[in-house]
């Protein structure tokens, strides 16, 4: 009788553990499900912000009022205009309310005399094939640099000041990393600096490797 009694009270403590185990097994299961959604809403998130970032940034310089906050030293302006580039060339921004802004922000940049020499319907044209340009071999501008305004270097041609400034574009396409370098000519207009001339420099990238070398 003590021994039957022994196997019975066995029975349940089997019982028991064998409901516990699947019980532990079920909450693992909740519990990587919550994690995973948790995870995706997460993710999803910081999608959405960076979204949100480059919209407001798109719209920010969309909207920048030059008339009254024009940029005040050369630096100031390349760096607008690096902001503006950066964020075209990125975002593929080559039709819309948005690009004509984006344009029109470039072309007041621009002296009287680079905008008689690009029309607007010219540069519009060459804007767009070269962000396309851009999109098709998958290049971005991950970030720039300006000269600082201590290297700014000014003369006085036919009376009129001009400052000579270098801009550096840090590229990337599809995992390799490259320089890209223009030199800018402003000159001053109404008291305020404007882009007179810019071409890209082929020979500053190799003096720094030079350098390095």
């Amino acid at each position: 009788m003590r021994r039957r009694a022994s196997r019975q009270e066995a029975n349940p403590a089997k019982k028991m553990a064998k409901n516990m185990s699947v019980f532990a097994f079920l909450t693992c299961l909740i519990v990587i499900g919550i994690m995973f959604v948790y995870y995706q809403h997460k993710n999803s998130d910081k999608s959405d912000a960076g979204d949100v970032s480059s919209a407001s940034e798109i719209q920010r310089l969309a909207q920048k009022d030059l008339d009254s906050g024009y940029p005040e030293t050369p630096a100031e302006v390349m760096k607008f205009l690096g902001r503006v580039n950066q964020c075209m060339y990125n975002n593929e921004i080559v039709e819309g309310e948005y690009f004509d802004q984006l344009l029109s922000q470039i072309r007041m940049l621009y002296s009287d005399s680079l905008m008689q020499q690009n029309p607007l319907e010219e540069h519009e044209k060459n804007l767009r094939e070269e962000i396309q340009s851009f999109a098709s071999v998958k290049r971005k501008i991950v970030n720039y640099t300006v000269d600082k305004s201590s290297s700014v270097k000014y003369r006085t041609i036919d009376g009129k000041e001009c400052a000579y400034v270098q801009m550096a574009y840090f590229l990337n396409e599809k995992g390799n990393y490259s320089k890209s370098f223009q030199d800018y000519i402003l000159i001053r207009e109404n008291n305020q600096w404007k882009i007179l001339a810019f071409k890209k420099n082929e020979k500053a990238g190799i003096n720094d490797e030079k350098k390095e070398a």
